[in-house]
C-alpha cells in the first residue's frame, strides 16, 4: 500500500467536512496531514482555511505562515494567504504576499488583479490601474478585471476609459446587467441622458426584478422634466420592494411636478413616516417649492 494513501484519505475526508460546514470535523482530519514532511505544508494551509471557516482568524494567519515556513517557495501558498487577506481586510499586507507569489511565478495575472482590488480598496487609484492593466496584458479576456477597471475610472471621472471597459465586459458576457448599469452612469455624468436610458432599459430587460433599476429609469425621467414615466417606473420599483422611503418620496415629487398636489402631500405623508430624514430633503429639493403656502405641506415638515 502506497504510505500517502492513508493521507491522502485524511485530506478528502477533511475536503468533504468543509463542503457540508461541519469545520470542526475538517480540523481534526487536516491535523493528520502535517504528521508528515510531504502534506505538512497543505495541511497548514488546509488547516487555515477551515480555521477561517470558524472565524478564528488570528490562528488562521498563523497557521498560513506556518506553511509558508515549510514551502517558502510555494507561489500557491503566497497566493492564497493574500486571498485571505484580502477576506479580513488586511489589504497592504496582501499586497505584499501577492507579489511574493509573482516573484516565483511572474505570469499569474489573477495576482495582479486581486493586487488591483487591493489598492482600490487603499484607495491608491494609480496604483491599482497599472495593476489591472498588467492583469489584462496577460489575460485580456478577463470580465471581471475590465468590470472593474470600468468602475474605477468611473469612480475617477475617466468616464471615456470607463465605457471603454465596460463594452469589453459587455463582449465578454452580453447578459452582465450591471456593465450596461455602469455604463449609463458614465453617460449621465457626461449629459447624455438618452444614451444613458437607453442602457438603463437594455439592463433592465437582462435583470427585470431589479428595483433599484426602476428606481434610477424613473429618477432619469423625473430629471427631464418627465413625471408621467417616472410615475410608471417608481410604480414598478415599488412594486418589488414597497416599504422603501425614498422610492416614495420620488413618487410624491412626480405628482408634485405634474401638478397633482393632493397625492403629492399624500406621498410625502407617507415617506416622512418611514423615515424622517426625508424632511431634511424636502427642504432642499425643488419639486415642492411651490408648497411653501400649503399648511399641511408645512405640517408635515415641520421639526
Amino acid at each position: 500500500m502506497d504510505k500517502y494513501q492513508p493521507y491522502i484519505h485524511y485530506l478528502e475526508i477533511g475536503e468533504l467536512y468543509l463542503k457540508v460546514g461541519e469545520f470542526e470535523k475538517a480540523v481534526e482530519s487536516f491535523k493528520k496531514l502535517i504528521e508528515i514532511p510531504e502534506f505538512a505544508a497543505l495541511g497548514w494551509v488546509k488547516l487555515a482555511n477551515a480555521e477561517f471557516q470558524l472565524n478564528h482568524r488570528k490562528t488562521a494567519k498563523q497557521f498560513y505562515q506556518k506553511a509558508i515556513e515549510l514551502d517558502s517557495k510555494n507561489y500557491v501558498i503566497y497566493y492564497n494567504f493574500a486571498n485571505f487577506l484580502i477576506d479580513i481586510q488586511e489589504y497592504a499586507q496582501a499586497i505584499e504576499y501577492y507579489n511574493n507569489a509573482l516573484e516565483i511565478e511572474p505570469g499569474l495575472a489573477l495576482a495582479y488583479y486581486n493586487i488591483g482590488v487591493a489598492y482600490c480598496k487603499l484607495e491608491k487609484f494609480d496604483e491599482a490601474i497599472e495593476s489591472y492593466l498588467k492583469s489584462l496584458k496577460m489575460n485580456p479576456d478577463d470580465y471581471s478585471c475590465h468590470r472593474d477597471l470600468g468602475i474605477l475610472y468611473h469612480e475617477i471621472r475617466q468616464y471615456k476609459n470607463a465605457i471603454t471597459h465596460f463594452q469589453r465586459a459587455i463582449e465578454l458576457d452580453p447578459k452582465s446587467s450591471k456593465c450596461y448599469e455602469y455604463m449609463a452612469q458614465c453617460f449621465i455624468s457626461t449629459n447624455q441622458n438618452s444614451i444613458a436610458l437607453n442602457l438603463y432599459k437594455k439592463a433592465l430587460s437582462l435583470n427585470p426584478e431589479d428595483a433599484i433599476l426602476y428606481y434610477k429609469i424613473g429618477d432619469l425621467y423625473l430629471s427631464q422634466n418627465d413625471p408621467e414615466n417616472a410615475i410608471r417606473f417608481f410604480d414598478e420599483a415599488l412594486s418589488l420592494n414597497a416599504v422603501d422611503a425614498l422610492l416614495i418620496y420620488k413618487r410624491a415629487c412626480g405628482y408634485a411636478n405634474l401638478g397633482k398636489n393632493e397625492e403629492a402631500i399624500k406621498e410625502l405623508g407617507i415617506a416622512i413616516q418611514l423615515n424622517e430624514a426625508i424632511k431634511e430633503i424636502v427642504i432642499m429639493d425643488k419639486c415642492f417649492e411651490g408648497f411653501n403656502d400649503n399648511e399641511r405641506f408645512q405640517e408635515l415638515i415641520k421639526p
